[in-house]
């Protein structure tokens, strides 16, 4: 088995675990608990796509949330 094979297996089977949890939690009512786990599953959902860059967003999602002006500079932000 290769390193990335050898990851994905561990990945995969920790996945699972999670998934476990979070069944229990809504059993629980542990609401709260999903809310966060939700916020941290999302960043590393943004994180395992491919074409992340380092600040965990893809280039292109990026430039279109910050206009530019014609200098390419961010535009100001009008409030």
């Amino acid at each position: 088995m290769s390193n990335v094979e050898d990851l994905y297996s561990i990945a995969d089977s920790h996945a699972k675990t999670l998934q476990v949890c979070i069944d229990r939690l809504h059993e629980l009512g542990g609401n709260e608990q999903l809310k966060q786990l939700t916020g941290r599953l999302q960043k590393l959902a943004a994180r395992a796509t491919a074409g992340v860059d380092d600040q965990g967003t893809k280039p292109d999602q990026r430039k279109a949330r910050r206009p530019q002006n014609l200098k390419g500079r961010a535009a100001r932000r009008v409030s």
